[in-house]
């Protein structure tokens, strides 16, 4: 009775969603095309910590997103797949009172924890 899922896009929902003493975001920031956007609006719900997991910036990686993004075109599929900047992801993070505290890296993913 602790958990409970919503389904939409959080940005236009932020405002209806309680703060958590533990928000994550899984893959997800890299899926949404504002980034800003979606960080301020989850981070700002978080009370202790904040996760994510995100792709790394690695020249392998832009390029598979550029083919992926370009097969999804293709076949007039609307979604996109975004590699956001790392930098950029951390200051929207840290604009939020939030400061990293952990952090592992695999070759294709990041994962942080931030604190308050």
């Amino acid at each position: 009775n602790r958990v409970r899922f919503l389904n939409g896009d959080f940005v236009t929902m932020a405002t209806d969603v309680a703060p958590a003493d533990i928000v994550t975001l899984d893959r997800v920031i890299c899926c949404y095309p504002d980034m800003e956007a979606l960080v301020a609006a989850s981070a700002s719900r978080a009370r202790r910590l904040y996760g994510i997991v995100v792709p790394r910036e690695r020249w392998m990686l832009k390029i598979g997103f550029a083919v992926y993004n370009l097969s999804k075109r293709v076949v007039r599929d609307d979604f996109r797949a975004y590699l956001h900047p790392m930098a950029a992801i951390d200051a929207a993070v840290r604009r939020q009172g939030l400061a990293l505290r952990a952090e592992r890296r695999t070759f294709v993913w990041r994962v942080a924890v931030y604190s308050r």
